[in-house]
């Protein structure tokens, strides 16, 4: 049910830092600092403007990605960046359907047809899912099969190698005592998330998904939760402006 892959760390900068010039340093930091770690793919999401600057400070050593993209069509629609914008500032990864997204602009429609717009477009979509609140009676699981449903539901089988799932539970996303799903919960998680991708898919592409964790990860409980939670990789918020907490935390992942 699980294949072993090269872990997939990306880092999700959000709409930080403020300007060109620390992005850039941020960036350069971190590519000094895990210069020498091979076998770990690392990929950087800042915010569209900062792309090109991160691109030319990073070089091929890490990849980049973006935090959304617009896939519908014609050109007028103010304020939208394109998948073909996207592709050309050299990104390979888009983020889709992240909670606080869901929480003010993407309906489930419009999730669903990004994931299929990004993955035909040939750049890799990063599908975003996790429950609000966790409750006794486990109705959390119904929310997160609902969402892998009603994005993936009809996508054509031949897409699904640029597909990467992103577990991140909203509640512990930056909550205040920066608590992390513990590794035996997420261990659950990831085999009711493998199952769901087996009867849209089959178990032959199952498998080859990836499954990523996000919430409250750091250079503490990051290499715990993905031995024993059995996840592929991380995908970060905060802790990724951090330099040296984030150089911290792919270092003990390679360990």
């Amino acid at each position: 049910m699980f294949k072993k892959t090269k872990p997939l760390i990306i880092a999700n900068w959000k709409m930080n830092p403020e300007t060109e010039q620390e992005a850039k340093t941020i960036a350069s930091d971190i590519k000094e600092g895990i210069k020498n770690i091979k076998g770990i793919n690392t990929v950087i999401c800042p915010p569209v403007i900062f792309i090109d600057s991160v691109k030319k400070t990073l070089g091929k050593t890490i990849l980049l990605g973006a935090q959304d993209a617009f896939v519908g069509n014609g050109s007028s629609h103010t304020g939208e960046i394109s998948l073909e914008m996207i592709k050309k500032t050299g990104a390979k990864y888009i983020l889709v359907g992240h909670s606080e997204r869901r929480e003010t602009e993407d309906t489930e429609e419009e999730i669903r047809e990004k994931v299929s717009g990004v993955l035909k477009s040939g750049l890799k979509a990063v599908l975003c899912i996790g429950e609000n609140e966790r409750s006794e009676h486990g109705d959390y699981y119904h929310e997160v099969k609902i969402q892998i449903i009603s994005a993936l539901t009809g996508l054509q089988k031949k897409y699904t190698k640029n597909l990467v799932i992103a577990y991140e539970p909203v509640w512990a996303i930056g909550n205040k005592d920066n608590t992390a799903l513990n590794s035996e919960s997420l261990y659950e998680m990831a085999i009711f998330i493998k199952k769901i991708l087996n009867d849209i898919f089959g178990q032959e592409i199952a498998k080859n998904i990836p499954i990523l964790y996000g919430g409250s990860v750091n250079k503490n409980n990051a290499k715990e939760l993905m031995e024993n939670g059995k996840v592929n990789g991380l995908l970060i918020g905060r802790e990724s402006l951090k330099v040296q907490n984030f150089i911290e935390i792919i270092k003990k992942i390679k360990a």
